[in-house]
Protein backbone atom coordinates (compact mmCIF):
# COMPACT_ATOMS: atom_id res chain seq x y z
CA UNK A 1 0.00 0.00 0.00
CA UNK A 2 1.31 3.79 -0.66
CA UNK A 3 0.99 5.56 2.51
CA UNK A 4 1.08 9.24 2.57
CA UNK A 5 1.50 12.23 4.81
CA UNK A 6 -0.88 15.82 4.50
CA UNK A 7 1.30 18.54 5.15
CA UNK A 8 -0.42 21.81 6.08
CA UNK A 9 1.41 23.38 2.94
CA UNK A 10 -0.11 20.65 0.94
CA UNK A 11 -3.65 22.81 1.25
CA UNK A 12 -2.67 26.10 0.66
CA UNK A 13 -3.11 25.90 -2.83
CA UNK A 14 -7.31 26.26 -1.91
CA UNK A 15 -7.42 29.77 -0.61
CA UNK A 16 -9.64 31.77 -3.24
CA UNK A 17 -10.93 28.06 -4.96
CA UNK A 18 -14.69 28.08 -5.52
CA UNK A 19 -15.82 24.73 -3.95
CA UNK A 20 -19.10 23.15 -4.27
CA UNK A 21 -20.18 20.28 -1.78
CA UNK A 22 -23.31 18.25 -0.81
CA UNK A 23 -24.24 17.18 2.98
CA UNK A 24 -22.41 20.10 4.44
CA UNK A 25 -24.48 20.41 7.29
CA UNK A 26 -23.01 17.85 9.70
CA UNK A 27 -20.42 14.77 10.06
CA UNK A 28 -17.57 14.72 7.55
CA UNK A 29 -19.35 17.74 4.99
CA UNK A 30 -19.27 20.09 7.78
CA UNK A 31 -15.80 19.25 8.53
CA UNK A 32 -14.84 20.07 4.89
CA UNK A 33 -16.71 23.26 5.52
CA UNK A 34 -14.76 24.55 8.17
CA UNK A 35 -11.58 23.79 7.17
CA UNK A 36 -12.08 25.08 3.37
CA UNK A 37 -13.12 27.76 4.84
CA UNK A 38 -10.38 28.09 7.02
CA UNK A 39 -8.14 27.73 4.34
CA UNK A 40 -9.60 30.67 2.44
CA UNK A 41 -12.00 28.47 -0.05
CA UNK A 42 -15.12 30.24 -1.53
CA UNK A 43 -17.53 27.33 -0.73
CA UNK A 44 -21.17 26.62 -1.50
CA UNK A 45 -23.36 24.04 0.46
CA UNK A 46 -26.38 21.80 -0.09
CA UNK A 47 -27.60 20.14 2.28
CA UNK A 48 -31.21 19.03 3.12
CA UNK A 49 -30.54 20.13 6.64
CA UNK A 50 -29.43 24.35 7.34
CA UNK A 51 -25.96 23.93 8.97
CA UNK A 52 -25.45 25.10 12.43
CA UNK A 53 -24.20 28.45 11.70
CA UNK A 54 -24.74 30.27 8.42
CA UNK A 55 -23.14 33.83 9.73
CA UNK A 56 -19.71 32.50 8.00
CA UNK A 57 -17.75 34.54 5.97
CA UNK A 58 -17.56 33.42 1.80
CA UNK A 59 -20.06 30.47 2.89
CA UNK A 60 -23.35 29.80 1.11
CA UNK A 61 -26.20 27.57 1.27
CA UNK A 62 -28.68 26.06 -0.64
CA UNK A 63 -31.27 24.13 0.62
CA UNK A 64 -30.78 20.72 -1.56
CA UNK A 65 -32.50 17.34 -1.36
CA UNK A 66 -29.80 15.65 -3.60
CA UNK A 67 -32.18 12.85 -4.61
CA UNK A 68 -33.13 15.94 -6.84
CA UNK A 69 -31.70 16.51 -10.28
CA UNK A 70 -33.77 19.78 -10.02
CA UNK A 71 -31.85 20.68 -6.30
CA UNK A 72 -28.60 19.45 -7.33
CA UNK A 73 -28.86 21.54 -10.71
CA UNK A 74 -29.86 24.29 -8.93
CA UNK A 75 -26.71 24.15 -5.71
CA UNK A 76 -24.56 23.77 -9.23
CA UNK A 77 -26.37 27.43 -10.99
CA UNK A 78 -25.84 28.92 -7.54
CA UNK A 79 -22.66 28.36 -7.13
CA UNK A 80 -21.49 29.48 -10.51
CA UNK A 81 -24.20 32.63 -10.65
CA UNK A 82 -22.18 33.68 -7.44
CA UNK A 83 -18.83 33.26 -8.11
CA UNK A 84 -18.43 32.76 -11.94
CA UNK A 85 -16.66 29.21 -12.00
CA UNK A 86 -16.38 26.03 -9.98
CA UNK A 87 -13.31 24.82 -9.24
CA UNK A 88 -13.78 21.81 -7.27
CA UNK A 89 -16.57 19.44 -6.25
CA UNK A 90 -17.55 17.05 -3.14
CA UNK A 91 -20.13 14.38 -3.70
CA UNK A 92 -20.95 13.66 -0.14
CA UNK A 93 -24.07 13.57 1.12
CA UNK A 94 -25.18 10.65 2.54
CA UNK A 95 -27.47 8.56 5.38
CA UNK A 96 -27.23 5.16 7.13
CA UNK A 97 -29.01 1.35 5.76
CA UNK A 98 -32.15 1.95 5.76
CA UNK A 99 -33.43 -1.30 4.07
CA UNK A 100 -34.51 -4.91 5.30
CA UNK A 101 -34.52 -7.33 2.57
CA UNK A 102 -35.71 -10.10 4.90
CA UNK A 103 -38.67 -9.04 6.14
CA UNK A 104 -40.94 -7.18 3.45
CA UNK A 105 -43.54 -5.09 4.62
CA UNK A 106 -47.13 -5.56 3.86
CA UNK A 107 -49.29 -2.69 2.61
CA UNK A 108 -52.92 -1.59 3.26
CA UNK A 109 -54.52 -4.52 1.06
CA UNK A 110 -51.63 -7.34 2.62
CA UNK A 111 -50.02 -7.20 -0.82
CA UNK A 112 -45.48 -6.87 -0.17
CA UNK A 113 -44.22 -3.83 -0.42
CA UNK A 114 -40.78 -3.25 -2.38
CA UNK A 115 -38.05 -2.78 -0.04
CA UNK A 116 -36.40 0.78 1.04
CA UNK A 117 -33.97 1.97 -1.56
CA UNK A 118 -33.22 5.78 -0.34
CA UNK A 119 -30.10 4.84 0.75
CA UNK A 120 -29.06 3.48 -2.22
CA UNK A 121 -30.59 6.88 -3.72
CA UNK A 122 -28.98 8.78 -1.58
CA UNK A 123 -25.38 7.23 -1.51
CA UNK A 124 -25.11 6.39 -4.98
CA UNK A 125 -27.64 7.70 -7.50
CA UNK A 126 -27.04 11.52 -5.71
CA UNK A 127 -23.17 11.52 -5.65
CA UNK A 128 -23.45 10.16 -9.50
CA UNK A 129 -25.67 12.98 -10.35
CA UNK A 130 -23.24 15.20 -8.46
CA UNK A 131 -20.29 13.85 -9.83
CA UNK A 132 -22.00 14.13 -13.66
CA UNK A 133 -23.06 18.08 -12.73
CA UNK A 134 -19.28 18.67 -11.47
CA UNK A 135 -18.14 17.51 -14.90
CA UNK A 136 -20.64 19.93 -16.91
CA UNK A 137 -19.30 22.58 -14.99
CA UNK A 138 -15.47 21.95 -14.87
CA UNK A 139 -14.72 21.14 -18.74
CA UNK A 140 -16.01 24.68 -19.51
CA UNK A 141 -12.73 25.67 -18.23
CA UNK A 142 -9.91 25.28 -19.36
CA UNK A 143 -7.84 24.28 -16.09
CA UNK A 144 -10.58 21.99 -15.13
CA UNK A 145 -11.04 21.48 -11.54
CA UNK A 146 -11.65 18.37 -9.02
CA UNK A 147 -13.87 15.61 -8.08
CA UNK A 148 -14.22 14.18 -5.22
CA UNK A 149 -16.73 11.07 -4.07
CA UNK A 150 -17.89 9.93 -0.46
CA UNK A 151 -17.09 6.23 -0.59
CA UNK A 152 -16.18 4.06 2.33
CA UNK A 153 -14.17 1.06 3.14
CA UNK A 154 -17.42 -1.17 3.82
CA UNK A 155 -17.34 -1.21 -0.03
CA UNK A 156 -14.41 -2.54 0.02
CA UNK A 157 -15.61 -5.54 2.43
CA UNK A 158 -19.08 -7.88 3.07
CA UNK A 159 -20.81 -6.05 5.10
CA UNK A 160 -24.61 -7.11 6.77
CA UNK A 161 -26.32 -3.76 5.31
CA UNK A 162 -26.53 -4.53 1.58
CA UNK A 163 -28.31 -1.23 0.97
CA UNK A 164 -25.26 0.75 2.11
CA UNK A 165 -22.65 -1.59 1.39
CA UNK A 166 -24.17 -1.62 -2.40
CA UNK A 167 -24.39 1.91 -2.48
CA UNK A 168 -20.63 2.28 -1.23
CA UNK A 169 -19.38 -0.90 -4.01
CA UNK A 170 -21.08 1.42 -6.48
CA UNK A 171 -19.27 4.59 -5.46
CA UNK A 172 -16.11 2.70 -5.97
CA UNK A 173 -17.06 1.17 -9.24
CA UNK A 174 -18.88 4.23 -10.65
CA UNK A 175 -15.42 6.25 -9.72
CA UNK A 176 -12.94 4.01 -11.09
CA UNK A 177 -14.72 4.11 -14.34
CA UNK A 178 -15.76 7.54 -14.60
CA UNK A 179 -12.09 8.27 -13.99
CA UNK A 180 -11.11 6.13 -17.55
CA UNK A 181 -14.14 8.40 -18.98
CA UNK A 182 -12.53 11.53 -17.94
CA UNK A 183 -9.18 10.35 -19.42
CA UNK A 184 -10.92 9.45 -22.41
CA UNK A 185 -12.39 12.75 -23.10
CA UNK A 186 -9.08 14.05 -22.80
CA UNK A 187 -10.78 16.75 -19.52
CA UNK A 188 -8.52 18.70 -17.68
CA UNK A 189 -10.90 17.00 -14.52
CA UNK A 190 -9.13 14.99 -11.82
CA UNK A 191 -11.75 12.42 -10.08
CA UNK A 192 -10.72 10.48 -6.91
CA UNK A 193 -12.95 8.32 -4.07
CA UNK A 194 -12.30 8.75 -0.16
CA UNK A 195 -12.83 5.14 1.54
CA UNK A 196 -13.01 6.25 4.87
CA UNK A 197 -13.36 3.69 7.88
CA UNK A 198 -15.49 4.36 10.79
CA UNK A 199 -16.10 7.90 11.28
CA UNK A 200 -17.58 9.66 13.49
CA UNK A 201 -20.80 11.20 11.78
CA UNK A 202 -24.84 11.44 11.72
CA UNK A 203 -25.36 8.16 9.94
CA UNK A 204 -25.32 6.52 13.40
CA UNK A 205 -26.86 7.93 15.88
CA UNK A 206 -24.75 9.02 19.52
CA UNK A 207 -21.79 7.09 17.56
CA UNK A 208 -19.53 7.85 20.11
CA UNK A 209 -21.64 6.11 22.43
CA UNK A 210 -21.75 3.08 20.30
CA UNK A 211 -18.54 3.25 19.48
CA UNK A 212 -17.84 3.11 23.04
CA UNK A 213 -20.65 0.27 23.70
CA UNK A 214 -18.28 -2.06 21.47
CA UNK A 215 -15.15 -0.92 22.24
CA UNK A 216 -13.98 0.41 19.29
CA UNK A 217 -12.52 4.41 18.57
CA UNK A 218 -14.15 5.69 15.53
CA UNK A 219 -12.29 8.68 13.98
CA UNK A 220 -13.09 12.40 13.78
CA UNK A 221 -15.04 13.65 10.43
CA UNK A 222 -12.06 16.27 10.69
CA UNK A 223 -9.40 14.17 9.23
CA UNK A 224 -11.81 13.05 6.39
CA UNK A 225 -11.95 16.24 5.67
CA UNK A 226 -8.32 16.94 6.07
CA UNK A 227 -7.92 14.33 2.63
CA UNK A 228 -10.86 15.58 0.66
CA UNK A 229 -9.03 18.99 0.96
CA UNK A 230 -6.21 17.73 0.06
CA UNK A 231 -7.42 15.80 -3.12
CA UNK A 232 -8.44 18.87 -4.05
CA UNK A 233 -5.36 20.84 -3.33
CA UNK A 234 -3.33 18.09 -5.17
CA UNK A 235 -2.80 18.56 -9.10
CA UNK A 236 -1.27 14.71 -9.79
CA UNK A 237 -3.94 12.56 -8.06
CA UNK A 238 -6.20 11.08 -10.53
CA UNK A 239 -8.23 7.69 -10.39
CA UNK A 240 -7.03 6.72 -7.27
CA UNK A 241 -9.05 5.50 -3.96
CA UNK A 242 -7.91 6.32 -0.66
CA UNK A 243 -8.70 4.70 2.65
CA UNK A 244 -8.87 6.78 5.72
CA UNK A 245 -8.39 4.92 9.23
CA UNK A 246 -7.31 6.08 12.15
CA UNK A 247 -5.58 9.28 11.17
CA UNK A 248 -3.39 7.73 8.08
CA UNK A 249 -3.55 7.33 4.47
CA UNK A 250 -3.70 4.88 2.03
CA UNK A 251 -3.77 4.57 -1.82
CA UNK A 252 -5.26 1.72 -2.74
CA UNK A 253 -6.79 1.81 -6.47
CA UNK A 254 -3.25 1.58 -8.28
CA UNK A 255 -1.36 0.07 -5.66
CA UNK A 256 -4.04 -3.00 -4.56
CA UNK A 257 -7.42 -3.36 -6.72
CA UNK A 258 -5.87 -2.82 -10.16
CA UNK A 259 -2.74 -4.92 -9.90
CA UNK A 260 -4.93 -7.64 -7.81
CA UNK A 261 -7.14 -7.56 -10.95
CA UNK A 262 -4.24 -7.86 -13.21
CA UNK A 263 -2.90 -11.01 -11.07
CA UNK A 264 -6.42 -12.35 -11.68
CA UNK A 265 -6.38 -11.89 -15.40
CA UNK A 266 -2.84 -13.50 -15.91
CA UNK A 267 -0.15 -11.94 -18.40
CA UNK A 268 -1.21 -11.40 -21.81
CA UNK A 269 -4.92 -10.86 -21.62
CA UNK A 270 -6.37 -7.38 -22.44
CA UNK A 271 -8.10 -5.61 -19.44
CA UNK A 272 -12.09 -5.55 -20.38
CA UNK A 273 -11.41 -2.08 -20.15
CA UNK A 274 -9.19 -2.31 -23.27
CA UNK A 275 -11.55 -4.68 -25.28
CA UNK A 276 -14.03 -1.66 -24.61
CA UNK A 277 -11.68 0.78 -26.00
CA UNK A 278 -11.20 -1.21 -28.88
CA UNK A 279 -15.06 -1.54 -29.71
CA UNK A 280 -15.50 2.44 -29.16
CA UNK A 281 -12.90 2.62 -31.63
CA UNK A 282 -14.11 0.13 -34.12
CA UNK A 283 -17.53 2.01 -33.82
CA UNK A 284 -16.23 5.47 -33.90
Amino acid sequence: MTDFTINDNDLTSLKGKVVVLTGGSSGIGLATVDLLLSLGALVVSGDIQSPPSLDKPNFSFVKTNVTSWTDLAALFKKAKEEHGRIDSVFANAGIGPRANYLVLETDESGEVKEPNHETVEVNLKSVMNTACLAAHYLKQQPEGGSIVLMGSSTGLQPLRAPDYSTAKHGVLGFGRGYARVIEAAGLPIRLNTLMPSWTSTQVLPDVAGIMKAVSHQSQSPEVVARATAYLMANTSRHGEAIYVSDGKYKEIEKSILYPAYETIKGDGTPSDDEILARIFALSG
